[in-house]
């Protein structure tokens, strides 16, 4: 009588491998020789005096945030630098689990909105709110996750027009305030209609709402 077996498991997705130009890796690979030459005594540290960093260096490697940021970021031309253009509700969850109150409440891009208050703000409106920023490597001792920008598909509930020069941005931090992003410390520098890569929405087919931009530098 023939026995029943289990199919094998499906092969691995490989692993994009984007990252340390010119010879392109996958995102632990780039962090891990990151941490390596930052720990080389002739390695002058960006974004400090020198010497040792300070805190946990390496941070974002030791806990693991190469595997839920991979997806997300678009690739290196800065050293140590990498840019995501539209961090979704499933990576802001993940973040929010795996960051500290501590970042959360205190990483925020100079006057900006904390990194706390916009990933849950993500998370809340699926399909409605996006991150825009970057993150910086295990290279650098300011290794950190960081918002510069939200992006809204406004939607009938919540209302955001361009700003313009006389504007004094209380109808955007108002918009913001909706979404539960209220701890910025100035209105943005810059509101207006999203250009760049349309962020997957998941919305019906035939629908074309715009989406904007509230950046701050």
């Amino acid at each position: 009588m023939p026995v029943a077996t289990t199919p094998p498991p499906p092969p691995p997705v490989p692993r994009p491998a984007r990252f340390v130009p010119p010879e392109l890796v996958d995102l632990r690979s780039a962090w891990r020789r990151e941490r390596e030459l930052a720990a080389r005594e002739d390695h002058a540290h960006h974004g400090t005096l020198g010497g040792p960093c300070a805190g946990r260096h390496g941070w974002l490697l030791d806990d693991g945030l190469d595997v839920l940021l991979e997806p997300v970021l678009t690739g290196s031309t800065t050293p140590g630098f990498y840019p995501f253009v539209a961090l979704d509700e499933r990576t802001a969850a993940g973040l929010l689990e795996r960051l500290d109150e501590v970042e959360l409440a205190t990483q925020r891009q100079n006057l900006g909105p904390s990194l706390g208050a916009v990933l849950r703000a993500v998370v809340r409106h699926p399909g409605r709110v996006r991150a825009q920023g970057y993150v910086v490597g295990p290279l650098r001792c300011d290794e950190r996750i960081t918002v510069t920008g939200v992006l809204l598909r406004p939607g009938r509930d919540v209302r955001l027009e361009p700003r313009v020069p006389e504007d004094d941005g209380a109808d955007v931090l108002r918009a913001l305030a909706g979404l539960g992003i209220d701890d910025m410390h100035a209105p943005p520098d810059e509101v207006g209609p999203w250009r760049g890569r349309r962020p997957h929405d998941g919305a019906p087919a035939g629908t074309d709402e715009p989406w904007f931009r509230a950046w701050w530098d």
